[in-house]
């Protein structure tokens, strides 16, 4: 049994960064047609009302994990994630395996908006679903990062399966680490989670390893959300 941690932050205690969302939409913030801001005020406002963030870690211990050749191993596990991921994490001397979710009241709402005909309200639901996810992801980050530093340890960046060249199929392997029904999220056989707006993956943490921005000029997937260039 591996050690874990569970939080419910606040949606106040998220820093979810609008322009990304507006961004995502394929505008700036100064040219979104007339009368998108009030809807996306609208669901923005109403996200609120909905979103009931999970999020929460297991600790792999040192010596446990390891990267090299494009192949990331947790506890005799092995993870093709490709060089994109491996690299930066071939320092690491163990590592921490993270999920989080806006949980399924947002699931529901986004489903009954696209289900009652309003195509772009759900449009804007769904940026905004992703955008709260990342925003979930990164405030668990920063605990992880204080779990690493009280330890004597550095943090990678976050990675994810299904971006960065590793395939989404891994997650079975990745949520066999987590406690069952951990943040009460599900993992279907497509290998997606649920909660759909939910994000898992791992941080590689030790005293010689670097956080590093993502190397996104090399990558291959177009419209990734780590790519704010896009």
């Amino acid at each position: 049994m591996y050690q874990s941690f569970h939080f419910k932050p606040k949606f106040d205690e998220l820093e979810i960064c609008m322009d990304n969302v507006i961004g995502a939409m394929g505008y700036s913030e100064g040219d979104l047609p007339e009368g998108f801001n009030q809807i996306v005020d609208e669901q923005f406002k109403f996200a609120k009302k909905v979103v009931t963030p999970q999020c929460g870690f297991v600790v792999i211990p040192n010596n446990s994990s390891s990267a090299s050749n494009g192949i990331v191993t947790i506890d005799g596990i092995e993870f093709k994630t490709e060089r994109i991921v491996a690299s930066p994490l071939k320092n690491m001397s163990g590592s921490i395996l993270f999920l989080g979710t806006v949980g399924p009241e947002f699931d529901r709402w986004s489903k009954e908006t696209f289900d009652g005909g309003d195509p772009l309200a759900g449009y804007i639901i769904d940026i905004l679903g992703s955008e709260i996810a990342e925003s979930i992801a990164d405030w668990l980050a920063n605990r992880i990062n204080d779990y690493a530093s009280e330890n004597g340890m550095k943090c990678s960046n976050r990675y994810s399966p299904g971006y960065c060249g590793w395939s989404v199929a891994e997650q079975q392997k990745l949520f066999k680490f987590f406690p069952e029904k951990f943040c009460e999220v599900s993992l279907m056989e497509s290998s997606l989670m649920k909660p759909h707006k939910s994000v898992s993956g791992i941080i590689g943490i030790g005293t010689d390893i670097k956080w590093s921005e993502y190397p996104c000029d090399f990558c291959r997937i177009e419209h990734c959300y780590k790519n704010r260039n896009n």
